[in-house]
């Protein structure tokens, strides 16, 4: 009786990371379904082309999907400490928009980072 004790939990677990696996195998399935496209350009001339609009240190890099489409989220700070979230489509390259970010928001984002440290 104790020994099939012991051969439920590791069933168990492994229940639980296959259907992991499986509903991560099922989102990435859903986002092409959705037309979300593959990004083309590289994340480095993503970059490029958002510090030639915007100069300075990048902070912090992101793809993500919007309205189907794939898109650079750039977050780069200036010489006098603006920081600018610049978005770069994926597929062409081109500057979509950008954003000043709030200093408030800035700042609990870093002192965010310093508690999870």
């Amino acid at each position: 009786m104790k020994r099939s004790h012991y051969m439920i939990v590791p069933i168990l677990i492994g229940g639980v990371l296959l259907m992991w696996g499986w509903a991560q195998s099922s989102e990435g399935l859903r986002a092409q379904e959705h037309g979300m496209t593959t990004a083309t350009v590289s994340l480095e001339e993503a970059i490029g082309k958002a510090k030639a609009k915007f100069p300075g240190q990048v902070l912090e890099t992101e793809l993500e999907s919007e309205e189907g489409k794939a898109v650079y989220e750039i977050e780069i700070a200036s010489a006098a400490s603006v920081v600018t979230e610049v978005k770069v489509d994926a597929q062409s390259g081109e500057v979509l928009s950008s954003e000043i970010e709030d200093q408030d928001d800035t700042e609990q984002e870093k002192s965010e980072g310093k508690d999870t440290d």
